[in-house]
């Protein structure tokens, strides 16, 4: 697995342009998908990575469905969960079931690429 691979999965286009486009400058290898079922399409063909920042709120495969199933294909595989919508619920689960961090929309960029780059360290 590449140390700076990362996945972004958001069904919002403009922010998965804009963060592929801050992450690559920062020297990191991007994938996106605008759903879980194309991020999951990747992984089943042999896409590894050492980061992936899902969103909470995608149909019709939610991201807390796509967190459990990357941390069941991938465990080692450091997740960020982001949301418009916070809860304490959803929270705690993600944190439960492995998520790393979990972020509220709207984000602070230079917050994510330094979390970033921290995770790709760690």
């Amino acid at each position: 697995m590449q140390n700076r691979s990362v996945l972004i999965v958001d069904d919002e286009t403009n922010l998965l342009v804009l963060l592929d486009s801050v992450l690559s400058k920062e020297g990191f290898h991007v994938s996106t998908a605008s759903n879980a079922n194309d991020a999951l399409e990747l992984l089943d063909h042999g896409g590894r990575f050492n980061i992936a920042i899902l969103d909470v709120k995608m149909f019709p495969v939610g991201g807390v469905d796509l967190l459990a199933e990357i941390k069941k294909k991938s465990p080692s595989t450091q997740v960020v969960m982001i949301t418009a919508y916070p809860t304490t619920k959803t929270r705690t689960e993600c944190l439960r079931i492995g998520a790393a961090e979990y972020l509220t929309k709207p984000l602070d960029i230079q917050a994510v690429t330094a979390m970033v780059r921290n995770l790709a360290v760690g």
